[in-house]
C-alpha cells in the first residue's frame, strides 16, 4: 500500500512539473517600436486598429501561429500581423498575444503604426500593407 502511495505522489509531482515547465509563454518585451504619426482620439482609424488587434489575438493560434489581418472600413485601412513561437500551446499563444496587444495600446497610444516583439510572440499594425 505504501508503495502505491509513493508511486501516486511521484506521478502527481511529475505531472505538475511538466505542466509548470511547458505551461507559460514568456511575455518579456524584447523591443517596441512606435510610428511617430498619431491619429486623433475617436477617429475611425482607431476603431480599425482595435478591430485588427482583436482579430490577431483571436485567430493567430488557429491559423498556424502566423496570421495577417486587415480592416478597410474607411479610406485609410489598418493592416496587422502576429506570430507566436511554434512550441507554445494554443492557449499560451493566445495569452502572449493578449499581452502584446496591451503593450501596443499602452506603449504606443494613438500611433498609426507600431510593433512589439515579446520573447514568445510578436504583433504589428500599420496604415499600409506589409509582409514579414
Amino acid at each position: 500500500m505504501a508503495l502505491l502511495q509513493r508511486i501516486l505522489v511521484v506521478i502527481i509531482w511529475f505531472s505538475y512539473v511538466c505542466i509548470t515547465v511547458i505551461g507559460d509563454s514568456d511575455t518579456t518585451i524584447v523591443y517596441r517600436i512606435c510610428n511617430g504619426i498619431k491619429f486623433g482620439f475617436g477617429s475611425t482609424y482607431g476603431g480599425q486598429v482595435d478591430s485588427v488587434l482583436q482579430d490577431l489575438v483571436y485567430n493567430t493560434a488557429d491559423n498556424g501561429f502566423d496570421y495577417y489581418s486587415q480592416s478597410t472600413v474607411s479610406d485609410q485601412g489598418c493592416y496587422g500581423h502576429s506570430a507566436c513561437n511554434g512550441a507554445l500551446s494554443h492557449y499560451d499563444c493566445f495569452t502572449c498575444l493578449i499581452s502584446a496587444r496591451y503593450d501596443l495600446r499602452d506603449g504606443c497610444p494613438e500611433n498609426t503604426g507600431a510593433q512589439v516583439q515579446l520573447k514568445d510572440c510578436r504583433m504589428r499594425y500599420e496604415s499600409y500593407r506589409f509582409n514579414e
